[in-house]
């Protein structure tokens, strides 16, 4: 059976004079069902595409993330340490890039205009920075609109347990604006932990962001080097302090081959 693909807006989020739209896409049979027959149908599952809406300001987006965009918006390079600059700026810090070890970049937009990512059957978070930090795990990060800069954080905290050098290094989204992440598991299905002076410690990679106020650390687990079930290696993350975190407990049932909805 053939079908047609149909966007509604699934959510939406703005502040000031930027927005970011959470396009979904679902699939519409293009043949009626057959008077007095049951027929079973099976839907494919559906997709999202990112809108971000700029008047006036910047939006960065994951490389590689855009499919077209409208207005008139000019493109450059962002590195990592949150330069930029066009060609010239690209090109320099792709030789930094290589001579480090560091990731390459994100694509910066400055103007008036839409941009609008590749589809995904990922869900996407959208969130909102006020003067603050944001680590973000590897992989999530999308994009972002507003007066945030997009650097990079050196994790060492599961190196510092082993006793490697090399940290884990990650996405830091810094400033005001708005951002989205992409995961796995619906936005409804997030905690954002709102903490106050406390300690949380996860088994598993649940966390998909967290504050930069936040102090982590990554710890033995109390059942032993290789009693943990979950991580495989005896270790949980910790996090104390004053900030939030986003935690996906439903991340396993997600887990396993792609679904169908109905």
């Amino acid at each position: 059976m053939e079908f047609t693909w149909r966007a509604t807006i699934e959510r939406e989020l703005s502040a000031g004079n930027v927005k970011l739209d959470v396009l979904e896409y679902s699939a519409t049979p293009m043949e009626s069902a057959l008077s007095g027959f049951h027929q079973t149908l099976n839907r494919p599952e559906r997709w999202r595409q990112l809108a971000v809406h700029v008047a006036g300001g910047i939006a960065t987006l994951e490389s590689g993330a855009l499919q077209y965009l409208r207005g008139e918006l000019e493109m450059q390079a962002v590195s990592a340490s949150g330069s930029g600059g066009g060609l010239g700026g690209f090109l320099r810090g792709a030789v930094t890039a290589a001579a480090t070890g560091e990731g390459m970049y994100k694509t910066g937009f400055k103007g008036s205009g839409t941009l609008y990512t590749e589809p995904t059957r990922l869900h996407l978070l959208l969130g909102e920075l006020r003067g603050e930090s944001l680590i973000v795990d590897d992989g999530a990060f999308v994009a972002c609109v507003g007066d945030i800069t997009v650097g990079r954080h050196v994790n060492q905290g599961f190196a510092q347990m082993v006793g490697s050098g090399e940290g884990r290094v990650q996405p830091k989204l810094t400033g005001t604006g708005l951002f989205a992440l992409q995961s796995p598991v619906p936005p409804e299905e997030f905690q954002i932990l709102e903490m106050q002076n406390e300690t949380l410690k996860v088994d598993g990679n649940l966390v998909i962001a967290y504050t930069d106020g936040l102090q982590f650390t990554v710890e033995r687990s109390a059942r032993g080097l290789l009693g943990s079930g979950k991580t495989g290696e005896g270790f949980v993350q910790a996090f104390r302090g004053t900030g939030r975190v986003w935690l996906a407990p439903t991340l396993p049932l997600h887990a396993g081959p792609v679904r169908v909805s109905g």
